[in-house]
C-alpha cells in the first residue's frame, strides 16, 4: 500500500487545493506584508512552504526560517544569516555584502568566494556567527544581515517567511530576553525595507496574548491579518476520493461521507489525513461504515492517536500562566461533555471558582484567549469547542 502524506509540511503534487489561498497571499504580498494565523495542524506550514516554492518558481528568491525553538534575538539573527546563507546559487554575493560587517568571518568569506562551499563551510560559518553575535551587538548585525540579504538578488522583492514566529516571542517573553525591544527592532526593520522586503510571518498560538503583557500589540499592527482556514466538506471529501485513488482503492460517496461525519467540524486536513490513513490501513479495500466508526474510536481517539492530541492540553501548561491554565481546563472539562457547549454565565462561574476572583475584565481576556487559540468558539450566548474531534478526545481523557 502506498503511503498517504500525513505529517509534516506537504508542497507541489501532494499540497492540496489550497489555489484561492495561494492567489490571495501572492496578490496580498504585492504590497504588504502578512501574518498567517491558525492553530497546529491546519496546514499553515505546508501553505508557506507551497507559497516559497511558487515565488522560486517565478524567479524571486525567497528564505524560508522555522523559530520554534528560538529564544534570543541574536539566536534569531544567527537563524537568519543561516537560512540566506542556505540559498548556494547566491551564497558568494551573501557573503561578499557581510564581509565588512564580520570580521572574525572574513578568512571563511575568502574561502566561499574562491570556491563552491566545501562540505563543512555552512558549520563554520554558523560558528563564527556565534562568535561575532550576541546579545550586546545583535541590532546592528541583524540590520548589517538584512542589508546582505536584499543584496542577493536584483529581482525585488525578496521574501523572507518565518514560521512560528509567535511561539519565538513567547520563548523571548518567559526567559526575559528583550522580547520588546526585538519587536521594535523588527518593525523598524519592516519600516526600513519595505521596497526590498516581503514578510510572511505565522504562528500556532495568538499573537495578540502572546505579545499583550509587554505591551507589544501596536508593534504588530501592520501585518495584514489572513486565516488559514481548514477544509470545507466538499474539500475534505475530494482530499479523501484523492486519497482512495492514490492508494487504488475503490471509492464509494457514503464511505466518504462517514469518514467526514466521524471527524467533523472543522475539516482539519491534518487529523483528516491522519484518519485516513489509519481506516485505510486497517480495512484496505474491505471498508465499511462500521470500520471507520470503530477506527475512529480506539484508533484516532486511542492510544495510536494520543500524540496527535497531546500538544493541545500542554499548550495550556506552556502558555498560560498557572491559574488561567487552571480555569481553562475548567471551562473546557465542562464544555467538552455537551455538544452544544455551556452558557457563558457557567463558564464565568467556574473562572471565578478556579480563580478566586470576579475580575470580568481577566475572564474576558480568557475567552478571548481560548478563541484565538481555537479550542472555543461562541455560539450566541453558548461556549463550545471550535473541533468535533478535539472535543471527543477531550471529553474521553479530561473528564
Amino acid at each position: 500500500m502506498k503511503m498517504l502524506p500525513a505529517s509534516g509540511p506537504v508542497m507541489g503534487k501532494d499540497f492540496f487545493n489550497r489555489e484561492e489561498e495561494i492567489k490571495d497571499l501572492l496578490r496580498l504580498l504585492e504590497r504588504e506584508n502578512i501574518v498567517l494565523i491558525s492553530p497546529r495542524r491546519y496546514g499553515k506550514t505546508s501553505l508557506m512552504r507551497e507559497l516559497g516554492r511558487r515565488l522560486s518558481e517565478r524567479g524571486q528568491l525567497c528564505l524560508f526560517l522555522d523559530v520554534m525553538h528560538i529564544d534570543a534575538p541574536e539566536d534569531f539573527v544567527i537563524e537568519l544569516a543561516t537560512a540566506a546563507f542556505d540559498v548556494t546559487n547566491v551564497r558568494k554575493k551573501f557573503a561578499k555584502s557581510l564581509k565588512g560587517a564580520f570580521i572574525r568571518l572574513s578568512t571563511l568569506f575568502d574561502e566561499i568566494e574562491a570556491t563552491v562551499a566545501g562540505t563543512g563551510i555552512k558549520v563554520k560559518f554558523r560558528k563564527g556567527l556565534n562568535d561575532e553575535i550576541g546579545k550586546d551587538n545583535w541590532t546592528e548585525k541583524g540590520k548589517n544581515i538584512f542589508d546582505a540579504i536584499k543584496s542577493m538578488s536584483n529581482e525585488k522583492p525578496i521574501y523572507v517567511v518565518i514560521d512560528e514566529l509567535s511561539e519565538c516571542i513567547n520563548n523571548m517573553i518567559k526567559r526575559k530576553k528583550n522580547a520588546k525591544k526585538f519587536l521594535q527592532w523588527f518593525r523598524s526593520i519592516r519600516q526600513q525595507t519595505i521596497q526590498d522586503l516581503r514578510f510572511v510571518v505565522g504562528g500556532s498560538v495568538s499573537f495578540d496574548r502572546v505579545v499583550r503583557g509587554i505591551p507589544g500589540l501596536p508593534l504588530i499592527n501592520d501585518f495584514k491579518r489572513v486565516c488559514v482556514e481548514c477544509f470545507s466538506r466538499e474539500d475534505a471529501l475530494k482530499f479523501i476520493e484523492k486519497g482512495f485513488i492514490e492508494e487504488e482503492i475503490e471509492y464509494r460517496e457514503e464511505i466518504g461521507v462517514k469518514i467526514v461525519e466521524c471527524i467533523g467540524e472543522p475539516y482539519v486536513p491534518f487529523f483528516t489525513a491522519i484518519f485516513l490513513r489509519m481506516t485505510l490501513q486497517e480495512a484496505g479495500a474491505h471498508i465499511t461504515k462500521e470500520i471507520i466508526e470503530e477506527a475512529y474510536n480506539s484508533k484516532l481517539l486511542g492510544a495510536q492517536g494520543k500524540g496527535y492530541f497531546e500538544h493541545y492540553k500542554e499548550r495550556l501548561r506552556i502558555y498560560y500562566d498557572e491559574i488561567m491554565a487552571k480555569a481553562a481546563k475548567w471551562i473546557l472539562k465542562k464544555a467538552c461533555v455537551d455538544d452544544r457547549g455551556i452558557p457563558k454565565q457557567l463558564a464565568f462561574n467556574l473562572f471565578r471558582e478556579a480563580t478566586g476572583t470576579v475580575d470580568e475584565e481577566r475572564f474576558v481576556d480568557l475567552l478571548y484567549d481560548l478563541e484565538n487559540d481555537f479550542y472555543i468558539k461562541f455560539d450566541g450566548e453558548n461556549i463550545r469547542f471550535q473541533s468535533k474531534v478535539l472535543r471527543d478526545w477531550w471529553r474521553l481523557y479530561h473528564v
